[in-house]
């Protein structure tokens, strides 16, 4: 069997809800991520990514292996390439179509930041071609703005994390947490454009709800709304706005995978 370990980075922030994504290297030579053990030193607390990092996500894992066996089928074989090699390859390959996606999904969550805070519009214009649905949702919809890219933490519970937007919405009449989440959206049997609303979406969102609620930081959000941008080409925005009555099932879901967390880390952030 061929394994091939590929790297991810965890988020993680101080207590005071700083970013400590990075330390410097020991010989001084630039930055790494943090690791478990930096993150004990100084009881930093772990992002709620990094805590729903301990679920199964099958729709994620599935988008990741079709683009590996794209690359498989795709790249060519060298001369005298052994299968350990055209494996590493592949896995780079795919790493590729990965990072490209996660960089396009980064600079539209840019933009939707800006354009929250000032109205600007992305210079490259093939971010502002897709941020064009992104910028008559918000026309429409958004009343008023409380929070843009703002860092929340729940020092009950020991986790923080970054809030893309708490705005006040017309279309639900509250306050409420908005994810965006970039994807290429695939069209159903009907021809009707069908994006993939993840399991573990609304389990973020209440997370970072429940971190406003318990600090009192801020608005009081009532709603919790995925955005769904399409990253292959511009098309209206599809939002899921989560139903009420879910929501303390998605907080005790949650809670489960942070205590699950803590058991496979052997670390918990906060004092008992």
């Amino acid at each position: 069997m061929i394994l091939v370990r590929r790297e991810s980075a965890s988020h993680w922030y101080l207590q005071d809800r700083t970013p400590f994504h990075e330390v410097v290297r020991a010989d001084g030579n630039g930055m790494r991520p943090v690791t478990l053990r930096d993150a004990r030193k100084v009881r930093a607390y772990p992002s709620v990514t990094n805590v729903l990092s301990v679920l199964a996500k099958p729709g994620l894992d599935a988008w990741k292996q079709e683009q590996a066996i794209l690359a498989a089928l795709t790249l060519p074989r060298s001369e005298g390439e052994t299968e350990d090699a055209f494996a590493r390859r592949v896995v780079g390959d795919m790493g590729e179509q990965v990072s490209k996606a996660a960089d396009l999904g980064s600079a539209i969550h840019a933009a939707c930041e800006v354009y929250a805070q000032s109205a600007a519009l992305p210079e490259s214009q093939d971010v502002a071609r897709l941020f064009q649905p992104v910028r008559e949702w918000f026309d429409a919809e958004v009343e008023r703005i409380a929070m843009v890219e703002t860092v929340v933490a729940h020092h009950e519970f020991g986790y923080a994390g970054t809030v893309d937007l708490v705005a006040k919405l017309r279309c639900t009449g509250d306050w409420a947490v908005v994810d965006f989440k970039t994807q290429r959206i695939k069209a159903d049997t009907k021809g009707q454009p069908k994006p993939n609303f993840y399991e573990t979406w609304p389990l973020q969102l209440e997370a970072y709800r429940q971190a406003i609620l318990h600090s009192g930081q801020g608005k009081q959000p009532r709603d919790v709304v995925s955005l769904v941008i399409n990253s292959e080409s511009p098309m209206p925005v599809i939002p899921r706005i989560w139903p009420r009555e879910e929501y303390d099932g998605y907080w005790q879901a949650f809670l489960n995978a942070r205590n699950l967390w803590v058991w496979i880390k052997g670390y918990c952030p906060i004092e008992l």
